[in-house]
């Protein structure tokens, strides 16, 4: 007679291993040109792939809280529209945790 309890052990198991989940606020990507980016915390207003570069880059266009706007460029592809983000100087988009807020 088969026993389900190992299938099951070994399923759960499976399972187990595949849900794996870094906390939001881990998320970062590094600016490919830092030059020129302003420090502070905004909403990502828009996403988009840079074309032909390599290796892959993103362009993310930020509406940043003090009421400016700008456009930076990140190597990892984890942002997507309104989330909030802070610029740090030293050249990071940093996932921030919460939900951005309509007026």
């Amino acid at each position: 007679m088969l026993r389900p309890w190992p299938i099951l052990a070994a399923a759960l198991a499976g399972l187990a291993a595949c849900s794996h989940f870094e906390p939001p606020s881990l998320a970062e990507g590094a600016v490919v040109s830092p030059a020129g980016i302003r420090a502070g915390s905004g909403v990502i207003g828009s996403v988009g792939v840079v074309p032909d570069a390599q290796p892959p880059t993103y362009r993310l266009y930020l509406q940043m809280d003090d009421g400016s706007s700008q456009s930076v460029e990140v190597d990892n592809p984890i942002f997507m529209l309104d989330q909030r983000v802070e610029v740090t100087p030293d050249g990071r988009v940093v996932l921030l945790s919460g939900t951005s807020l309509k007026k």
